[in-house]
């Protein structure tokens, strides 16, 4: 199903590139304008998918205050909800876990974008975004010996590989964070038709992650993973490539 969605498109952009048009209207200009609302998907034609169009992975608008100058904002939500539970309820050494984890995350990003002539069919364009995110994560682990309670971190089984095969561990993962970036951003847009364009864009960007610190809340014999907390930051400065050719539409 992807393969002939994907082929259908791609026919259908070609096609409309090479329809024939009127002399009168052949001048006229294929791109947004003031007042035309903007948004896109990623279309990867070797994978025969369509996906959310940026590293953030956000759902993107534009908005054109003017024929040249857009408006850029991108909003992504993850929210999480998974419970899972294991053990044998028979025999002397019986057991019951249970693994509860809770997470939502949000992204924003805000810009602007400057357009050039090009032609009535291409507009390349360079810009800026500025970048927020944040995730709140809690997880409840129960066993017959306690139920711990933590914010900010997932306890996870890490599997490691060693001269004599592979070992597992229980290890604290911080995932709940502050983000804060910014981005210079290029690229063009090429409209097959009014209202239908492709284009392609990369960007250099900057980003901070503070992780938050983790917090535990213990009921019963303490394990004593407390010990593994930590506060951690990761910073990045790199550029980056929209894998695959963007596909949007104007209102």
């Amino acid at each position: 199903m992807k393969r002939i969605f994907s082929t259908a498109l791609m026919l259908g952009a070609v096609s409309a590139v090479f329809a024939q048009t009127p002399t009168g209207q052949e001048q006229e200009s294929l791109k947004s304008k003031k007042g035309s609302f903007v948004t896109e998907l990623n279309f990867n034609p070797f994978k025969g998918n369509l996906s959310l169009n940026n590293s953030l992975n956000q759902i993107k608008g534009r908005y054109f205050l003017k024929d040249d100058l857009a408006l850029r904002l991108g909003i992504g939500i993850n929210v999480i909800d998974s419970a899972a539970s294991y053990g044998s309820p028979y025999g002397t050494n019986s057991y019951f876990n249970t693994n509860n984890r809770k997470a939502t995350g949000v992204d924003f990003n805000l810009g602007l974008e400057k357009h050039f002539n090009g032609s009535r069919r291409l507009s390349p364009y360079i810009g800026f975004d500025l970048s927020y995110g944040t995730k709140k994560t809690k997880q409840e682990l129960t066993t017959t010996a306690y139920t711990m309670n933590i914010k900010h971190a997932w306890m996870e089984v890490i599997y490691q590989q060693t001269n004599n095969g592979y070992y597992s561990s229980l290890q604290l993962v911080p995932n709940g964070y502050t983000r804060l970036g910014a981005y210079a951003v290029a690229g063009f847009d090429f409209y097959v038709s009014k209202g239908l364009f492709v284009g392609y864009e990369f960007n250099l960007g900057y980003l901070s992650t503070k992780y938050k610190k983790p917090e535990f809340t213990i009921t019963g014999t303490d394990p004593g993973y407390g010990s593994y907390i930590s506060e951690n930051k990761t910073k990045t400065f790199k550029s980056s490539l929209i894998n695959g050719v963007r596909v949007g539409y104007a209102f």
